[in-house]
């Protein structure tokens, strides 16, 4: 009969280096997908600019471009601070767009960084260890 100390799995030695590496190599892969992420987060950028009337809470004044890339940026992250906001119909629109872009660009990113810690540990999914 085995050991409890021989029946525990030994968990894989993952390098950080080589996680990197995997990393990297992963978001090569997953580029387009980041490209379009980011093409798509500019135009809503541009749409929320010129039509989604973006002010600023403290002046009531409207907000630079680069204020509104700022905005959507916070938006994306789901931080949402709301020293700008958006005050048309169009804006709040956007800004639920940019929102659910950053959703979607969280989870590559997280599922990116999983498959990179994977395949660092040498952990094979149709087989496991």
């Amino acid at each position: 009969m085995q050991s409890t100390a021989s029946k525990r799995r030994t968990r894989p030695k993952v390098s950080p280096g080589r996680t990197i590496i995997e990393m990297i190599r992963v978001v090569w892969h997953l580029s387009p997908l980041f490209l379009i992420n980011i093409a798509m987060f500019m135009a809503i950028a541009v749409t929320m600019y010129y039509f989604g009337g973006p002010v600023d809470t403290v002046t009531h004044a409207p907000v630079t471009f680069g204020e509104t890339l700022y905005m959507c940026g916070v938006t994306g992250l789901t931080i949402g601070y709301g020293d700008i906001v958006p005050t048309t119909p169009i804006g709040r629109a956007a800004a639920v767009s940019v929102a659910f872009l950053g959703v979607l660009l969280t989870g590559l990113i997280t599922s990116a960084a999983v498959l990179a810690v994977q395949r660092a540990s040498g952990y094979n999914d149709s087989g496991g260890q």
